[in-house]
């Protein structure tokens, strides 16, 4: 019950996390004397990201941005007035700066937030800038550590999650290539083959852009060392299914190239379809590995050697660089262009 009540508060924490953020921070500005105590919430509303690590690069970015901006305006405004004009050149100063300086453009941003509403509030509200530099950091410090201390954000279940739909798919893509095989290699099937590949390429993405979430939100959580754990095991097999991929798709383009040249022969095909078929059980052995709580692989589970036949023995790696190479010539043709005066 309590694990279920422990994950129920931990899957919900996008809601309650930035409100008791945002109520703390308002209650510590107030606390150390500060008349502009909503610029601390303001500060961690802005920098309660998805990830720890971009919480943290925002509230970096704010804090800095916050110090240029208000420093750079309480020198120089009092000499130029309030107006249009003198608002437009300390922003144009403020920018110069940032940019010569190579820093990130949410900096300037900052900057440049800063620059405005210093120049107009302080004329009317003397303390504004000191309680804005203030506040802005007790909500910076504030949301980080609730961030990082306080159920931080974890992307390995939804990582886990999408690696095992790409496995499946993985997985059914072996089984539709043995079976194209087996009916003699169409090329109208090869094209609709081929824009399977591409969906499931991105799946590849997606799953390998919610395992990297996951690798930067465990950089700054110093409690995690058993999700840690989980995660170089998610990352090695992250690199097996990339590989896998990666071959499947240079398998598929030979496959096509074989068949067109007339050289794949029904026997060859039988052997490549029983192949691929054993390939894909080996796959569904190894995605329990995804599943389960404690992976373990049965490496009998499925018997499997793939040998090249012995009369092909010394030709097989001189004539896989000549696939390789031969396809970088093709990848990286100049188009022909219909008039050379152009």
């Amino acid at each position: 019950m309590n694990s279920k009540i422990m994950n129920f508060i931990n899957n919900n924490a996008v809601v309650w996390k930035m409100p008791i953020a945002a109520a703390l921070s308002w209650e510590l500005a107030k606390w150390v004397g500060s008349t502009h105590p909503y610029l601390a919430p303001l500060t961690v509303i802005l920098s309660m990201q998805m990830t720890v690590s971009k919480s943290m690069k925002f509230a970096w970015q704010r804090v800095l941005g916050t110090i240029a901006g208000v420093l750079f305006t309480v020198t120089i405004a009092p000499y130029l007035g309030l107006s249009g004009w003198s608002i437009g050149l300390l922003l144009f100063m403020g920018a110069v700066v940032v940019q010569r300086l190579k820093l990130d453009h949410e900096i300037m941003v900052q900057v440049a937030l800063s620059i405005l509403l210093v120049m107009y509030f302080q004329s009317k509200m003397p303390s504004y800038p000191f309680d804005r530099l203030r506040d802005t950091v007790i909500g910076a410090v504030v949301a980080v550590l609730i961030q990082t201390l306080v159920f931080p954000p974890d992307s390995i279940n939804t990582a886990k999650t999408k690696m095992v739909h790409f496995a499946d798919h993985f997985i059914k893509h072996l089984v539709n290539t043995a079976q194209w095989i087996e009916r003699g290699c169409s090329s109208s099937e090869a094209q609709r083959m081929s824009s399977q590949l591409q969906t499931l390429f991105q799946e590849l993405h997606q799953a390998t852009t919610e395992l990297d979430k996951a690798n930067q939100s465990l950089n700054y959580n110093p409690l995690a060392q058993k999700k840690r754990h989980a995660l170089n095991q998610l990352n090695r097999q992250m690199e097996q299914l990339r590989s896998g991929f990666a071959n499947l798709s240079d398998m598929l383009r030979v496959f096509t190239a074989w068949s067109e040249s007339g050289n794949f022969v029904i026997e060859d095909r039988r052997i490549w379809t029983d192949h691929l078929n054993k390939i894909a059980l080996l796959v569904t052995e190894w995605k329990k590995t995804l599943e389960a709580p404690a992976p373990s692989l049965n490496p009998n589970a499925v018997a499997l050697q793939i040998d090249a036949p012995s009369h092909l023995q010394h030709y097989q790696y001189p004539l896989a660089i000549y696939m390789n190479a031969g396809q970088i010539l093709q990848d990286f043709k100049m188009p022909v262009l219909a008039n050379k005066n152009l």
